[in-house]
Formats: structure tokens, sequence, C-alpha cells
């Protein structure tokens, strides 16, 4: 990847038990992303509904959280072209 400035994609998540927060997509694969999980109270093995640009809310699982940085599972995996789109966002 090439130096300089990136393109934020961002995600809203929302936690089954309540609250929703916006969190930066640090990676992202078809079948879920790494996002910067600074401030939030969710725990590993919750259920989430998460919202990427242009899609409807994708349900999910939030399945580790270290060092600032969570992954989230997709129950359903992203489409090749839905994905391809977000990974060159977050290449820019």
């Amino acid at each position: 990847m090439e130096s300089g400035t990136t393109n934020e994609v961002r995600v809203k998540v929302r936690a089954k038990t309540g609250g929703s927060i916006d969190l930066e997509v640090l990676d992202i694969s078809a079948g879920g992303c790494m996002v910067d999980f600074h401030g939030s109270a969710a725990r590993p093995g919750e259920r989430v509904l998460a919202t990427l640009p242009g899609l409807s809310a994708l349900p999910g699982e939030l399945v580790w959280a270290e060092d600032g940085r969570a992954g989230i599972a997709f129950e359903t995996p992203l489409h090749e072209t839905v994905l391809d789109r977000l990974a060159q966002l977050l290449a820019r």
C-alpha cells in the first residue's frame, strides 16, 4: 500500500443488548471486518448489527477484542462485488 492518507471507511455497530457506536474499519474480508475498538463496551460473543456504507445492517458477532481492535464475523459473507468496492475504499 502506498504511504499517504487513506480513505476512512466506517461501520455503525449496534449491539443486541442496546447502544450503537461508529467505528473505523481497519481491514475487511467477505466473512468479517477488523475495527478500531477504543471506547466500546461490547464484549466478544455479543451479537451485533453492522452497517457498512451503502449496505443494510448485517447480523454478526463480535468474535475478539484486543489492544484497541476487534473482529466482527458476519453471519452471511459479503458479495464479491461489495467486498471489492469496500476494499478499494480502504486501499486509497
